[in-house]
């Protein structure tokens, strides 16, 4: 066989393998947005609070780039086709501060199977360069204990990037530049991307050190009575459980919004009851019964302190409360590692 015919059956195998992703293109889409939702229930589930959750389908040609590619002794680098892309399937989870990537990388290594983990930060940090940094994680939605909503997608291999904001703009605004520039990108430029990477570090630690100063602020809780008979709101509840839950993070700001309806659910509507509630909670027996990964933000442990104090009857007033369709079977759940009955 000549070197071009060679190159022609290769560039046609290509073409195939094209061809089948958009043939599956549909199924893909599905897939994806099953998936996504799953990993927004499970970061809201563990109380985590974050920027963005964003996916996407690789274009064909992307792909088709990708497919394309030849190992150093001329062979495919991808011999198996589609069957070797692990990234067709991408997702991106964007936290406010580092110590929350660690977070979200454990709540979806618990719901996935594993299938490769790269912490390309701790990987700079061996080498002792700058440079990008994020967890990567290829994951595959198991058969066993599949995610509520994929069913039809078991099997299924994608990859998550979680990573700061900072490290997102970082990370977007070089490939940007690489991806447009014609030839080698000039040394004086990359060292202009190792500095601004070496900011970008600095500026996310003075992130964690400003939340965890915000955090050790103490912050008084409405005394007079005005205040407290006054209805509870998003606002006025978040300042009660930064009061009260100082070492647990802050949610969403539109999961207090969701929190408020909760209460209200539970004829809990003023900032005195909710106070009386929160102040006189039991919170060592909720994080010991429910042995939290990492410390759940304040609406995870207020919804767990609630399945607690009323059982069966929160279950039936809130299962309809926000858009998670198994939010019954996952309170059933929960409330038998609470130690309580419905």
């Amino acid at each position: 066989m000549t070197g071009q015919e060679h190159t022609s059956q290769f560039d046609d195998a290509v073409d195939n393998q094209v061809a089948r992703l958009s043939e599956q293109h549909g199924h893909l889409s599905d897939s994806l947005t099953a998936i996504q939702a799953a990993i927004e229930a499970r970061l809201r589930d563990d109380g985590l609070n974050y920027h963005l959750v964003k996916g996407r389908v690789k274009s064909s040609e992307s792909v088709k780039g990708k497919l394309s590619k030849l190992g150093p002794e001329g062979s495919p680098k991808y011999p198996n086709g589609l069957d070797d892309l692990d990234d067709i399937l991408g997702v991106r989870v964007i936290t406010y501060i580092e110590p929350d990537v660690a977070n979200v990388v454990s709540a979806l290594t618990g719901q996935f199977r594993v299938l490769e983990t790269t912490d390309k930060k701790a990987q700079q940090v061996n080498k002792g360069v700058l440079g990008y940094a994020a967890h990567h994680l290829i994951l595959e939605v198991s058969a066993d204990n599949t995610p509520v909503g994929c069913a039809g997608c078991t099997g299924q291999r994608f990859e998550v990037q979680v990573k700061t904001v900072l490290q997102h703009a970082w990370a977007e605004f070089e490939h940007d530049i690489r991806y447009k520039a014609v030839g080698a990108i000039p040394p004086a430029i990359d060292r202009a991307f190792t500095l601004a990477s070496g900011l970008i570090e600095l500026a996310d630690n003075e992130f964690v050190k400003i939340h965890e100063a915000v955090a050790r602020e103490d912050v008084s809780l409405p005394g007079d009575a005005k205040s407290r008979a006054e209805p509870i709101t998003s606002d006025a509840l978040a300042e009660v459980l930064l009061a009260e839950l100082p070492d647990h993070p802050r949610s969403k700001k539109e999961q207090y919004d969701w929190l408020v309806n909760l209460l209200n659910a539970m004829s809990i509507t003023t900032v005195e009851e909710a106070v009386d509630l929160i102040g006189s909670a039991d919170w060592n027996f909720v994080r010991e019964r429910m042995a939290y990964k990492f410390p759940a933000g304040h609406v995870r442990i207020v919804d767990d302190l609630l399945l607690k104090e009323f059982g069966g009857r929160y279950i039936e007033e809130t299962k309809a409360l926000g858009d998670d369709p198994a939010r019954a079977s996952k309170l059933r759940f929960r409330l038998k590692k609470l130690g309580s009955s419905l």
